[in-house]
This record gives structure tokens, C-alpha cells and sequence, in this order.
């Protein structure tokens, strides 16, 4: 069904912009004329806040399941909340003449993401109340589940190893350890930038939150096993991680372990609660802290509040600037839809230059840095909020049509979690990996920026369903024995 709505989205919107014209971003007059903190334009982004935070907490409380992108949505208002500091994060940049363009097109920013999650959540709650009206169910396995996981962990282990692999090689062919450098940024540069562990290092930055993620459910299941190898192996992965210094695969790492580990055994109320603000709140402040470390050492011994100044510096840093970095680029932008080519460019990102030599200019990344001028810069690119892309691509069409993708998609894979939840007998972790992974690689599509992860995240999907699909069963459930074999 997600599929099918997907194409059928697409097929209505594709005539609306292309013969009506849909895609225009002027199609509301007067945005432009709005400033950023006109008192219904602040109440549509306080809303936004308040209703990307409370919905996905409710739920997750109520069906005692952690959930990714439930997780995803509260982030997404963490993220908005940068909105009220468009100011600060405007002169923060230090260019003359740029605060004022993205305070002007600060309206569009807010507007957009405003209709976009409401939009998302409206179609995610009705998707996800047919799917529970049509009492679909789970298809049962053919085996117990531990026939298919003992098979996942060699894979989980070897993945674990090929994560912790790329980025030590990484690191010594850069000759670097970015966040115990010197100088952080330029070492992150210099990681980034080299042309043979780069592929190999985005690859392991796709994958290591779910092998992560994986292995700490291992772990959990029986903590002695080997002397806690796959708890180990975990913590090495994700230290090295943060010595690579990029934070937010670390992030996404947190809320597939949350998920998973909700999904083998449903906690108590407050226990979720504790674990999911938990994440948030570590989610700024180690944004802020990190941000601190690599740009402001002397702060760290300065005697000052460190919680304080690293919350400060995750709104006011170059930290939660989605918001910032999106009005700056629809404030720049000659407002002439780029109808699709964006996401042509992620989806041809595992394809080499040589082939298709356009995968770079149509980059959302590059696309971003030349229409704000930078394109000759060395940047790890803009971040454009989650509509911006579709807004930049097909205008308010091209959020809708977005948002409408995403809440079939998100609900269906909701009603899919909860049902694995709670089904009887013991959890299948390949299953639940399964359906964690297809959310992450819906998600991705927000920001096309992303879509090497995409490819990467498929691949590794296809080798961790291959137990499912070649599992010769080594016992079989007894209702299974009396339907082959009555006698």
C-alpha cells in the first residue's frame, strides 16, 4: 500500500506542476511581505513546536514502544525552536548584508514546515487508523525467531568490524583524529575530503547507527555471551564514531537503540518517558558541548555554567541552524523551481561521476552553497529544514505532495511496529531491524543530501533479510508440525 500511494501521489502531482503550474512559489501573495516575527506566523511555528513534541509523546506512551520516528518528529521541533533565533544565528555568519535576507525570508521557512507537519501528521493518523480498520495482520514466521537472529548476529559482528574498520583506516590515511586535533574543523575537512576512504567512510556512517543499534539488543539478551563481545564491539564503534567527530549519526544511533530495545519487551511509562527526554535532552546539549570542543576549548576551563553555555551554542552555533540555513538560501534563491533535479542527484549518488557527470552539480548540498554563493567554498553543505528541498524543488506543491508521501509512509510503518510489538512468543530482532532501517530510509528523502546513506542502508537491508529468505528451519512451532503433518 505505502508503494502504491507513493506512485499514485506522484502521478496526481506530476500534471498539477507541470500544467498548472503548481510548483510557483508565489502562488500565496504577501508572504514575502510578512515579517519573520509577525504575531500569526509566530503562533503557526509555536504550534508546530508544540504539536511535533506532544503528538509523537503521546503515542509512544500509550503504546509503551519507543518509535523512530515518532523520535524524529520530536527532533523536528527541537529544530524549529532555532526559528526564534533567526537573529543571533543570522549575524553569527558575520557577512554584511546577509541578516536582513534572512530575516525577510525567514516567513517562508516557517510557513513551509508549519503546513508541511501538519499536513504529515494529519495523513500519518489516518493512515495509520485505516491500517488498524483493516486488521491487516503480521505474516508469521515460518521458524522460531531465534533460528533467524542467531544467523542476524554473524552479521551484526561483521558489520560491526567493517564500521570500525572504515573509520580507523580513515583516520590513518588522513593522519588525523578529527576532535583530538588542533584545529577540529580543519581536520574535519581534511577527513571528509579525502577521495579514497571517503566513500568507504559515508558507508559506514549509513549503517553503524542499526549495526549499533543491533548489537546493543545482542548484548542486552544475554550480557555474558563471549565476555559481552557485542557490547564491546558496540562501545567501539560508537566511540570511534565520536572521534570522527560527526555527532549526528551518534543521534540516530540513540533512537534505533530506544526502538529496539522498547520493542523486546514493552517498558513502563515512565521508564520511556525518561529514555526519550533523555535522548532530546542530550540531543542539544551535546550538540552544544561538541560545537563547544571543537571551536571553543578555552570555554571548557573557563569556571562558567558548561550545561548553560552548551545549550546557548546548539541554537546560537552552527549547530540547530536547519531554519537559518533555509531562509538564507530562499533569500538568495531566484525563486525559479528546480523541478526535480535535486532528487535526480540523490538518486543517482551511488553512480561515479564518470558515468553521470551531473550527480555533482545537481547535489543538494552544492545546489544549496552556489545559490548562496559559496560554491567554491570547502563546506559540509546547508541544511534546508525537512520541506525546504520540496519547496526549493516544486513549491507548495512539492510540500504537500511531500507530506502526504511521508504520512502514508510513516503510518503504515507505525501500525507495522506496534503489531511486531506486541505479537506473542519471543521478538524477532531481524524483523525489527528490518522495519527501523525502511523508516530511516523514508526519512532520508527529506533531505536528498543524504541519499548515499539510502543506497547503503538497501544494500545492508537485502544481506540482513537474506536469514529470512534462506533459513532452513532447525525446529519448527508445533501448530506448524500439525498442519504438515497431522498425524
Amino acid at each position: 500500500m505505502p508503494l502504491l500511494a507513493t506512485i499514485l501521489v506522484m502521478a496526481v502531482m506530476t500534471p498539477l506542476i507541470l500544467w498548472l503550474g503548481l510548483a510557483n512559489p508565489k502562488l500565496i501573495p504577501g508572504v514575502s511581505t510578512l515579517p519573520w516575527n509577525n504575531p500569526v506566523l509566530i503562533l503557526m511555528v509555536v504550534g508546530n513546536v508544540i504539536g511535533l513534541f506532544f503528538i509523537p509523546l503521546i503515542w509512544m506512551l500509550r503504546s509503551g514502544r519507543g518509535d523512530f520516528a515518532a523520535m524524529w518528529l520530536m527532533q523536528n521541533a527541537l529544530i524549529a525552536g532555532g526559528y526564534f533565533f533567526l537573529p543571533e544565528t543570522s549575524e553569527a555568519l558575520g557577512l554584511p548584508g546577509v541578516g536582513p535576507v534572512i530575516l525577510r525570508a525567514g516567513v517562508w521557512i516557517g510557513l513551509i514546515n508549519a503546513l508541511g507537519f501538519l499536513i504529515l501528521l494529519v495523513t500519518l493518523g489516518l493512515t495509520y487508523l485505516f491500517a488498524s480498520l483493516s486488521r491487516a495482520r503480521v505474516k508469521p514466521l515460518s521458524v522460531p525467531p531465534e533460528d533467524y537472529d542467531q544467523r542476524l548476529v554473524i552479521l551484526l559482528r561483521l558489520a560491526g568490524l567493517f564500521n570500525a574498520g572504515a573509520i580507523l583506516i580513515s583516520m590513518v590515511a588522513t593522519h588525523t583524529v578529527p576532535m583530538l586535533a588542533a584545529d577540529p574543523m580543519a581536520a574535519r575537512y581534511i577527513f571528509d575530503d579525502n577521495p579514497l576512504t571517503r566513500p568507504l567512510y559515508n558507508a559506514s556512517m549509513a549503517i553503524l547507527p542499526f549495526v549499533a543499534g543491533g548489537l546493543l539488543v545482542v548484548f542486552f539478551r544475554n550480557p555474558r555471551r563471549c565476555f559481552g563481545l557485542d557490547g564491546m564491539l558496540a562501545g567501539a564503534v560508537l566511540v570511534l564514531q565520536l572521534l570522527s567527530g560527526n555527532r549526528f549519526t551518534l543521534a540516530i544511533a540513540a533512537m534505533v537503540s530506544i526502538t529496539l530495545l522498547s520493542m523486546e519487551k514493552k517498558w513502563p511509562r515512565r521508564w520511556l518517558l525518561i529514555a526519550v527526554c533523555g535522548y532530546l535532552f542530550l540531543f542539544v546539549g551535546l550538540s552544544g558541548l561538541t560545537s563547544i570542543w571543537r571551536q571553543n576549548r578555552d570555554a571548557l576551563s573557563g569556571g562558567g555554567n558548561l550545561l548553560t553555555a552548551s545549550f546557548h551554542e546548539a541554537y546560537v552555533g552552527n549547530n540547530l541552524i536547519d531554519y537559518r540555513d533555509a531562509a538564507w538560501v530562499f533569500g538568495e534563491w531566484d525563486q525559479q523551481p528546480l523541478m526535480g533535479k535535486t532528487y535526480l542527484g540523490g538518486l543517482a549518488d551511488m553512480v561515479p561521476s564518470a558515468i553521470f557527470p551531473m550527480k555533482r552539480q545537481w547535489h543538494l548540498g552544492q545546489t544549496a552553497l552556489r545559490i548562496v554563493g559559496w560554491g567554491d567554498e570547502k563546506h559540509f553543505g546547508l541544511r534546508l529544514s525537512c520541506f525546504g528541498e520540496s519547496f526549493l524543488n516544486f513549491g507548495f506543491a512539492g510540500v504537500v505532495g511531500l507530506a502526504i508521501i511521508l504520512g502514508i509512509n510513516l503510518g503504515v510503518l507505525l501500525r507495522y511496529l506496534h503489531l511486531l510489538g506486541d505479537l506473542p512468543g519471543p521478538p524477532c530482532l531481524t524483523r525489527n531491524l528490518s522495519v527501523v532501517m525502511v523508516t530511516q530510509m523514508v526519512l532520508i528523502w527529506t533531505n536528498s543530501s543524504d541519499a548515499y546513506g539510502f543506497w547503503a542502508l538497501l544494500v545492508l537491508l537485502i544481506v540482513f533479510r537474506l536469514p529470512m529468505i534462506y533459513c532452513r528451519p532447525k525446529t519448527v512451532f508445533p501448530e506448524l508440525m500439525n498442519e504438515r503433518n497431522p498425524a
